[in-house]
């Protein structure tokens, strides 16, 4: 694939870590440099008053952290630069329909704050964190599943569109999204075990009776739109109740069953009411099952 035919990618990792390890200022200097030399410089991205609320103090803090993961970083930016293109010219082979050209990719950092996100009101942007990447997944992650994964989040969001208003995403179509993504970065990468797709090994070996409860749960929320809630299934398990990410494991089992009998690329396009049909009909179905299928 030629790079006019590829996303615009947007490398900010030069920049970040020229600010980073520049030993002549001491931690407060580099920390006034790194506000005004690259967080101002990068408004794009960093000014999302959702996601960070920037100042002396929150630049020292994650400067200090940040220098234990320096050399991952560094190595990261390497293996994107190697493997980015692999990986989208197998997904382009598998959705030959997917518009790379109409997307970006910002190489960042996100302060911790995550490791790979689209944002909902660009959901033509993919955000790769790389701090995020060293820090949640170690040294050595399964960057091309995660590549296949986010890839597809940018692909579903080209043939079926998001509604105006972000916040008006039920529940059930955050599983969904989600669900798919993972089948088709374990199907793109089958090297690749459900514990690198989910990137959680403990959720890739929870027991059927644990699912049952949480899809039991989930049946009396699924048109919710509350953040508490979606976080529930969604976000890490750090001292929630119940395994962390639980939805995205719920909802890889639904579409694998699915996949089963149609292309992925048909129930991309899944749209309501019919979408939440199926959703509650599988959902009930793995319930009954007692854990997945």
């Amino acid at each position: 694939m030629s790079a006019e035919s590829g996303p615009e990618i947007i490398d900010l990792i030069p920049q970040a870590m020229q600010v980073l390890t520049g030993r002549r200022l001491n931690e407060a200097g580099r920390a006034t440099r790194f506000l005004e030399s690259f967080i101002a410089a990068n408004p794009q991205v960093y000014q999302r008053p959702q996601l960070w609320q920037f100042n002396q103090k929150t630049a020292l803090d994650y400067i200090e952290k940040v220098r234990d993961y320096e050399t991952a970083i560094e190595d990261l930016h390497r293996r994107f630069q190697r493997e980015e293109p692999l990986v989208l010219d197998k997904f382009c082979r598998a959705f030959p329909d997917f518009a790379p050209a109409r997307t970006r990719i910002y190489l960042m950092l996100s302060l911790f704050r995550f490791d790979a996100k689209v944002p909902s009101d660009h959901p033509d942007s993919l955000l790769l964190g790389l701090d995020g990447l060293a820090r949640f997944h170690g040294s050595n992650p399964p960057l091309a599943v995660m590549l296949s994964h986010e890839f597809f989040h940018l692909y579903h969001f080209q043939v079926n569109p998001l509604p105006r208003n972000p916040d008006e995403i039920p529940l059930y179509r955050l599983l969904w999204q989600e669900g798919l993504a993972v089948y088709v970065s374990r199907q793109l990468n089958p090297g690749a075990s459900l514990a690198d797709a989910l990137l959680d090994p403990k959720l890739a070996t929870e027991s059927p009776g644990t699912l049952t409860d949480e899809a039991k749960r989930l049946l009396r929320c699924l048109d919710s739109q509350d953040d508490e809630v979606a976080a529930h299934f969604l976000a890490k398990g750090e001292g929630g109740t119940g395994p962390g990410r639980v939805g995205y494991l719920i909802g890889y089992d639904i579409v694998a069953r699915l996949a089963a009998k149609k292309p992925v690329s048909n129930l991309a396009r899944l749209r309501d009411p019919g979408l939440r049909f199926t959703f509650r009909r599988e959902l009930n179905q793995l319930i009954q099952a007692g854990g997945m299928m």
